[in-house]
């Protein structure tokens, strides 16, 4: 084997992953600082503004805190596998980010075509639905292995819950799929451009439905029972240090992840708008590019603004009444969205 095929396969993909995880990390860490700021302006508080200019040191502040804690393990717990579930709950959300097109891709003078995409595989939306279905071994794990009765009560209810809204939120997905006629995610951006206006009813009720139960599959307010503050039961109850960060650090990264998917699922991706972007990608490719990158990043900003906004206002649900708002009124509203998608599939086929 060459050097040239190493690169190819081995090489440049690599590369694409580091170029790719710096960013994401970033955006992670600095997530959280831009939460605490955004609901302290919500509550009229200050918020961290002590570590750095504007607290914008705060998130290494508190990363080396957790990195310096005492990490325990329970004694009646199952040490390995209390050890290993935090994997599963941090993993997962970073794999999705590498099948997002995040551009069109950057053409050299040379002719040589740059994808802004670690892997744009064709089943790429299937690809993060089955991926991220792995985050509930690491809850269970974590409830189960801790040998206690409260963080296996937690998990239990998490896992009832992410299995109520998971179902309502791959049938929006599908409806998109259905529409778009691919599982690839660049594919779907460029059906929202051909469609337009055909795409905008069912695309509004599978958005509706999509931003609910992201909400929910994240364990975000006001769907937070299994790790609450006003509840004793959360399945990470008895993790400290850095395996507790794992667990905090990924929730954000799933929010990230939620809001970059639904940004190319229904807001057209690095589409820019009121610009003929063939038109501009077809003088101007760099451009094109760079301008999709920053289109993108502001429509994924919004779906994060719209997490903190929610846990600034809404109140926290009984847990029978999540229950019910999945299975009662998200899965109908659903399913006829997908009827009505099918039949107007047919309708422009004919």
């Amino acid at each position: 084997m060459d050097f040239a095929t190493i690169m190819q396969y081995v090489g440049w993909p690599l590369i694409k992953i580091v170029i790719l995880l710096i960013p994401v990390f970033t955006v992670v860490a600095y997530m959280v600082w831009f939460e605490r700021r955004l609901l302290a302006f919500f509550q009229s508080r200050l918020g961290p503004n002590r570590v750095g200019p504007l607290g914008l040191i705060q998130p290494i502040a508190d990363g080396l805190k957790l990195f310096l804690k005492e990490d325990l393990v329970p004694l009646n717990s199952r040490p390995f596998l209390f050890k290993i579930a935090p994997i599963f709950a941090f993993f997962p959300a970073f794999v999705g980010f590498a099948i997002v097109s995040w551009a069109l891709p950057w053409v050299t003078p040379s002719g040589k075509v740059h994808p802004f995409v670690v892997a744009d595989v064709d089943l790429g939306i299937l690809f993060v639905l089955a991926i991220s279905s792995l985050s509930i071994f690491g809850i269970i794990l974590a409830g189960w292995s801790s040998g206690s009765k409260y963080p296996l009560f937690g998990s239990l209810r998490s896992a009832s819950q992410m299995l109520a809204y998971e179902v309502p939120l791959t049938l929006s997905v599908v409806a998109v799929v259905l529409l778009a006629g691919s599982f690839r995610l660049s594919d779907i951006v460029a059906a929202q451009q051909k469609m337009g206006w055909y795409y905008l009813f069912p695309g509004i009720l599978a958005f509706g439905v999509y931003l609910v139960s992201a909400v929910a599959e994240t364990n975000r307010v006001p769907f937070d029972l299994p790790e609450g503050e006003s509840e004793i039961i959360g399945f990470h109850t008895e993790y400290s240090g850095m395996r507790f960060a794992w667990y905090f650090v990924g929730e954000y990264a799933n929010v990230t992840l939620i809001s970059v998917l639904g940004t190319t699922l229904f807001l057209g991706g690095y589409d820019i708008p009121f610009v003929n972007d063939a038109t501009l990608y077809a003088a101007h490719p760099w451009l094109a590019s760079i301008l999709g990158v920053g289109v993108f990043a502001a429509k994924a900003a919004l779906f994060a603004v719209f997490f903190i906004w929610i846990r600034a206002t809404w109140p926290r649900y009984r847990y029978d009444q999540l229950l019910k708002i999945g299975w009662v009124v998200l899965l109908p509203i659903a399913l006829a969205n997908l009827v009505v998608v099918a039949l107007l599939k047919l309708w422009l086929l004919r």
